[in-house]
């Protein structure tokens, strides 16, 4: 019962930012809701992920290296007890309950490039050598393929700035901009070739790391601006009017596309600078909003679950919906209207990512804390929570 109860506090206790806890809150219930068809563009609950992402990785960086305490391999130990455990128990899952258990050497290239997060890079860039199985890779793994990216690469990167910067960070925040600004000629660049109607550009534009980079280059420019501003606070209401002016744009131009609606899919040249504008709008966002003490323990408990709640939920869409018409699933439909159903289906993942969080996420999580508590101790510091 104390493991309980401290899991418990866990999920509901309030972060440094509780702004932050919001967006996360809302990105997560964004996707969700796509997935089940409730909201149409719910997909862009992913590119705020990406910002707020770079926001909290970019922003511990940012601080222990101007502390001179930035220490790469206790980053990676620690960025890796807090996502291979959930994503590689969502792998066992997938090949129980997807793949059916079946190993063979297709399984094998599957499971191996799942656990490297090549999923995607894999077949991009070496098509002749990656025959994917994705029964055996959790759905929407391609976000944290470009995550794992990002955190490979982050630090090496920031360090470095920081060092050349040295006492001027507004050479920091100029390098972020430009790095921002990259990610549509990168887009361009790799996409040059392609047909006006080739169906290669969503999956060359929108899933993997060279061109979505600057999302999270977003949210480190956001952390970096905070750090080094004056008074950041007192300008939310303009950078909360700039979010909301881009957010309009957004919606006038997907609105606008009744085709890119239905299958964003579909969506082909418009990939090259919708990105920046979503990596934009985040990032305004979390600079408006980072500081609002709303500290609600059910949207608390949604950001805590936010990790868990992504994987899970994709899995238990994808399962369901092969037995929908069959079984429990069948009586509920005919007891339910698509949407009621729908709403038990969510009530049901968001349940089956507590226990997760529980047995397997938040075992390692309390293991980094015991970790922090301790170096705290040795070394009279304090260590900032990632």
């Amino acid at each position: 019962m104390g493991y309980i109860k401290e899991h418990w506090g866990y999920l509901t206790g309030a972060g440094a930012y509780p702004g932050v806890d919001c967006l996360r809150a809302l990105a997560v219930a964004l996707v969700v809701l796509f997935h089940f068809h409730f909201f149409s563009v719910g997909w862009i609950g992913v590119d705020i992920f990406f910002v707020l992402s770079g926001f909290l990785i970019g922003g511990i960086i940012l601080d222990k290296t101007a502390s001179g305490r930035f220490d790469f391999v206790e980053f990676y130990k620690k960025r890796a007890l807090r996502i291979l455990p959930v994503y590689y128990f969502s792998m066992l899952l997938c090949f129980v309950l997807k793949a059916g258990g079946v190993f063979d050497f297709i399984a094998l290239k599957s499971m191996l490039s799942g656990m490297l997060f090549l999923q995607t890079t894999g077949p991009y860039f070496f098509p002749d050598y990656f025959n994917i199985n994705d029964a055996y890779i959790p759905g929407g793994s391609w976000s944290l393929v470009i995550e794992e990216m990002f955190y490979l690469i982050a630090p090496l990167a920031i360090v470095l700035v920081s060092y050349l910067s040295g006492k001027r960070p507004w050479l920091m925040l100029v390098t972020l901009v430009v790095a921002f600004i990259s990610g549509m000629a990168v887009r361009a660049a790799m996409t040059s070739g392609f047909a006006p109607d080739d169906s290669s550009w969503y999956f060359a534009n929108f899933i993997q790391f060279h061109s979505r980079y600057d999302e999270l280059v977003a949210g480190v420019l956001a952390a970096a601006y905070l750090r080094f501003a004056p008074d950041v606070r007192s300008q939310s209401v303009w950078w909360l009017s700039a979010a909301i002016t881009l957010c309009f744009l957004f919606l006038v131009y997907i609105y606008g596309n009744p085709g890119f609606l239905a299958k964003p899919y579909l969506i082909t040249q418009d990939t090259i600078w919708l990105p920046t504008l979503l990596g934009a709008m985040g990032a305004c966002f979390v600079l408006g909003a980072y500081w609002v003490p709303l500290q609600v323990k059910p949207i608390v408990l949604l950001a805590r679950l936010s990790y868990p709640l992504y994987l899970i939920h994709i899995l238990f869409f994808e399962i369901t919906n092969r037995y929908i018409n069959g079984g429990l699933l069948k009586w509920l439909s005919d007891m339910f209207t698509d949407h009621g159903l729908s709403m038990i289906r969510i009530a049901v993942c968001v349940f089956l990512s507590y226990l997760v969080s529980l047995l397997v996420e938040y075992p390692f999580i309390r293991m980094n804390k015991k970790k922090d508590n301790k170096r705290v101790s040795n070394e009279g510091v304090e260590v900032a929570p990632v």
